[in-house]
């Protein structure tokens, strides 16, 4: 029987399949996990997620209430319908930033998600790290996400997310939140990312967030 989720899923109209429980290595695995395909929006438009997320039930369906009240006004407000939103993670049996032994990542809980672009329905591919991007529309985004989510990583947070943003729903001591996303423009003065560990693999191995 799908769970309590599952039916809230359905009934908002999401493109999903319900997996078993997901069990990995040490503490990876998740409940009630989902395998999201597609939003469907009030407008019966689909919004695919490229490739399907893995994700809990209760992440797929913050993930579905995001793209349908924040980022389909976004891509209006850029000049055509959301086509797409383009996975690079979602569930994933590691720790933070890919480094040995370090803490478990929410990717391992199936409890987090990282979005590379929106796909416009015009064929453009929008980054939302992209400075050149319309900074006023990149920064009520950032707002609309950060008050949805209580981890969001992007540009300036670590050095690892500087083509990405990262989004989970970790569970914190006294409702701490983290919102840690440099909305850039093109002139701005890019610091230098602070320096790997010894032990964190190279830059092109370890794009994804924690």
């Amino acid at each position: 029987q799908p769970t309590l989720c599952q039916q809230r899923l359905g009934l908002t109209l999401a493109i999903f399949e319900p997996l078993p429980s997901i069990v990995g290595a040490e503490q990876c695995g998740a409940e009630d996990a989902v395998k999201l395909s597609a939003v469907i929006t009030a407008t019966n438009r689909r919004i695919a997620i490229e490739p399907p997320a893995t994700l809990r039930c209760s992440m797929a369906e913050a993930v579905i209430h995001w793209v349908n009240d924040d980022l389909v006004p976004a891509a209006i407000a850029l000049g055509s319908p959301l086509a797409g939103i383009a996975n690079f993670a979602s569930y994933e049996c590691r720790g933070r930033n890919r480094v040995v032994g370090a803490k478990m990542s929410e990717h391992g809980r199936a409890n987090a998600l990282d979005v590379r672009a929106l796909k416009l329905a015009d064929g453009r591919m929008v980054e939302l790290t992209d400075a050149h991007v319309s900074k006023d529309i990149r920064e009520i985004v950032k707002a609309n996400t950060c008050a949805r989510f209580t981890t969001v990583l992007g540009p300036g947070s670590d050095g690892y997310h500087e083509n990405h943003i990262h989004v989970d729903l970790a569970e914190r001591r006294g409702g701490y939140r983290l919102c840690q996303w440099a909305v850039r423009s093109p002139n701005d003065q890019i610091p230098l990312p602070r320096e790997r560990p010894p032990e964190a693999p190279p830059r092109a191995e370890a794009e994804a967030p924690p």
